[in-house]
């Protein structure tokens, strides 16, 4: 949820005039979004953001006008268990108990937990936010230094965006940066090349940098919610860079190229006594038939989404994981 999530952040500090946002704060039972998931609305049209598969945006659509007219929070519920899902909706799946919070944002004086969320993204911290939903502190925020702890209200826990880095610049680097970017991610690159390492090649990129792996690597600030793809299709290159990225902080590393190369680095790299163990991941990606630069990328950017939430990557089908939106 975290480019939901941005896009929010930026359309409330963009506007001029008062908006609704609506969190959905308590699921019980089935429900297409899970807890936390936001929608933001001017009264007229939804900005962005969702709270079900259609079947509840219009009637929150309703309460966030009364909530703009009197600036008083509401916290709403709805029970869609049963056949209730077809009298809101059309059997859309939003098969639940869902409280729902609706409060007025007003940009002139926004209130202080926005700050809070947006230094915490800024400067890649979590942030645990309790909100309180009795009815006379509906709404109102405080940082939690005890995420686990049970409370009466609702709590969550903000987590950086996962911020990759693209170790290569050459042209099948460019979709994904694009789709990365979609996703809400942070993106670098670095290459060791002058010319192809040049910002307005990258125009969608957080940063572009051009120098050796050994050197820059050091001062990436890699982190646990950090992914490192190597696609310089350059053999000393990525070996110099692996070195230097097995002492990193990021959790997964991709390498683009066979089997056979794969096999090769690594045993060049134990020889040293240079382990990645499982955060290195090549062939990279998951098996998705890819063999063009866009669906390249997208199976690279499946795979680490997976690795990042601790899944495989598998049909939903085949397993019995809980589904929800994004």
């Amino acid at each position: 949820m975290h480019k939901e999530l941005q896009d929010i952040l930026a359309l409330v500090r963009g506007r001029g005039t008062p908006v609704a946002l609506a969190t959905l704060v308590r699921v019980e039972g089935s429900s297409y979004r899970r807890p936390g998931s936001r929608l933001l609305t001017d009264g007229e049209r939804i900005l962005r953001g969702s709270l079900s598969g259609g079947c509840l945006e219009g009637e929150v659509m309703a309460r966030a006008r009364e909530a703009l007219a009197d600036s008083q929070p509401r916290l709403l519920r709805y029970d869609l268990r049963g056949d209730a899902d077809l009298v809101w909706g059309s059997g859309s799946g939003c098969e639940g108990l869902l409280d729902i919070l609706v409060e007025r944002l007003d940009p002139a004086t926004p209130p202080e937990w926005l700050a809070w969320v947006e230094r915490a993204l800024g400067s890649r911290t979590h942030l645990t936010l309790h909100t309180d939903l009795t009815p006379d502190h509906l709404g109102m925020r405080s940082i939690s230094n005890q995420p686990d702890a049970p409370t009466s209200g609702f709590t969550e826990t903000f987590t950086p965006a996962i911020a990759l880095w693209i170790l290569g610049a050459s042209d099948d680097s460019r979709p994904l940066v694009r789709m990365a970017k979609e996703l809400g991610w942070r993106v670098g690159l670095l290459d060791h090349r002058p010319a192809f390492a040049r910002p307005e090649r990258f125009p969608e990129a957080d940063a572009v940098l051009s120098g050796h792996p050994a050197q820059r690597i050091p001062g990436l600030g890699l982190d646990a919610r950090s992914a490192v793809v190597l696609m310089t299709h350059n053999y000393l290159k990525d070996l110099e860079a692996l070195r230097a990225l097995a002492a990193s902080g990021a959790s997964y590393l991709g390498l683009m190229g066979s089997r056979a190369r794969s096999a090769k680095i690594r045993e060049e790299l134990a020889a040293e006594g240079i382990f990645p163990g499982d955060r290195l991941h090549s062939p990279v990606g998951l098996d998705l038939g890819a063999e063009d630069p866009e669906t390249i990328a997208l199976a690279v950017l499946a795979e680490i989404q997976a690795s990042f939430r601790g899944r495989t990557g598998n049909s939903l089908r085949a397993t019995r994981t809980t589904v929800s939106a994004p």
